[in-house]
């Protein structure tokens, strides 16, 4: 209707202007406006309450919004500066992963070459819709892996799939709230809970004691093992309130990106996250229902926390560059910032363990009654799907071996159909890890 009114208020002559410069403008910007639109920001993530996750996760058939490295605005020194090098066109030399520069300066990456092949290679066999995969190694944060594939949208790079929340963070939120529960000891771990209920959608019935109905009981550890819904928000909704929540979201590092680093040169978006004061929509939260997306790179940090006695890793990308004169520069090593205490990181990680052991990723890692590997891995799984177009996006963050941790990994899948979980990605690539359980550290990557 203003549309109409305001053209039946304006004589044509008065609307030629806008009309040539409608027509016009598009010739005249040409590629200036194309370069700007791609190097625009990945705009965060709505959470919503409802039950249909948000279109900006997946929008419409395009899919994911393009989103370019962050180039340096000025050359800095170089014994600090690691030029930004294309990660979908690196080559393997003597051994390494290396990139070339703008400049012309060889970039030597960390990625270790049987990890990032396999990574990429059991994506590219299982063709999601969209998936992603990224391994840093415990407890210098070397990123071993990082890979990225979309059957739908096969043009997108990968630091658009490992370094942007575009999937929402569901069940694995419940190793947050687990930490915030055991930290100060609000809660034991072996405390249990009686409950019922809140396999797909969680009630106010849920959260509350029903005698009557509460006829399952269990522990925090198998509330994170098998998943369960209504302990984790039962637990939660006793025992924390919103701003104890919001203070270990933060010390976590959501709603916060890391800046381009000369060990890590590519701008990580931050991954949204919303705790909301209503009291069943807080327990929904801390039970992994929406609110909250996470990067690939953010949930191998996230694992990475629990694996290294609280200390959640800086990722590092850079090995070393060579400049045309040949001289070598090393970046600075980023270094661990602490975000729980020791004995909590140790606590939830046992529990992750339950996951492979008994729970949610067993058929992956424990099938047939027996270890898959040959050792044990701690992880956490994560489900949720929207129904237009339908996506069903699957997580599986933790930390390898479970006795002596030497990687943590973020992987996701979106499918739209197809029966492969991130846990078996997860699996396949720690079988070309060959890790032991063990003092020894026999990790491929070179150190």
């Amino acid at each position: 209707m203003l549309v109409q009114e305001f053209r039946h208020r304006r004589p044509l002559a008065l609307l030629l202007p806008f009309l040539v410069i409608a027509v016009l403008g598009p010739m005249l910007i040409g590629h200036c406006g194309v370069t700007k639109a791609a190097a625009r920001p990945l705009p965060a993530p709505r959470a919503w309450p409802g039950a249909e996750l948000p279109p900006v996760m997946l929008p419409g058939a395009a899919g994911l919004p393009a989103v370019a490295p962050v180039a340096l605005p000025t050359p800095p020194p170089a014994a600090e500066a690691a030029p930004i090098v294309d990660l979908d066109h690196i080559r393997l030399e003597r051994g390494r992963y290396v990139g070339t520069a703008a400049d012309g300066r060889t970039v030597e990456l960390t990625l270790d070459p049987a990890l990032q092949k396999r990574a990429d290679e059991v994506l590219r066999r299982a063709g999601v819709a969209y998936g992603a995969a990224v391994f840093v190694s415990i407890p210098d944060g070397k990123v071993l892996a990082m890979t990225g594939r979309s059957r739908l949208e096969p043009q997108r790079t990968v630091t658009d799939l490992t370094l942007r929340p575009w999937a929402p963070a569901a069940s694995v939120f419940k190793v947050i709230t687990s930490a915030a529960l055991l930290d100060g000891r609000k809660v034991k771990a072996d405390g249990r809970v009686c409950y019922h209920g809140g396999g797909g959608r969680l009630l106010r019935e849920n959260i509350e004691d029903r005698p009557r109905l509460d006829r399952r009981c269990a522990d925090l550890a198998h509330a994170v093992g098998l998943s369960t819904n209504s302990i984790i928000a039962k637990l939660a909704h006793r025992h924390l309130d919103p701003d104890t929540l919001r203070r270990y979201v933060d010390a976590f590092g959501f709603n916060a990106g890391l800046q381009p680093s000369a060990a890590f040169p590519f701008e990580v978006a931050a991954s949204p996250a919303e705790v909301p004061s209503e009291d069943l929509e807080f327990a929904r939260t801390a039970a992994g229902f929406w609110h909250v997306f996470l990067s690939p790179l953010h949930g191998a940090r996230i694992a990475s926390a629990f694996a290294n006695a609280g200390l959640m890793v800086g990722p590092r990308l850079v090995e070393r560059v060579r400049g045309l004169d040949g001289q070598v520069t090393e970046p600075r090593a980023p270094e661990p910032v602490r975000v729980i205490p020791a004995d909590v990181a140790r606590d939830v990680g046992r529990m992750m363990v339950g996951t492979t052991r008994f729970g949610t990723a067993r058929g992956a890692f424990a099938g047939g009654g027996r270890r898959r590997l040959g050792y044990e891995v701690a992880g956490k799984t994560g489900s949720l799907s929207r129904a237009k177009p339908y996506t069903h996006y699957n997580w599986f963050v933790g930390f390898a071996p479970a006795g002596h941790p030497q990687v943590a990994f973020g992987v996701i899948v979106g499918t739209d159909g197809r029966n492969i979980k991130a846990a078996e990605v997860a699996r396949e690539v720690l079988k070309e890890a060959a890790l032991k359980d063990g003092r020894s550290n026999t990790l491929m990557a070179r150190k």
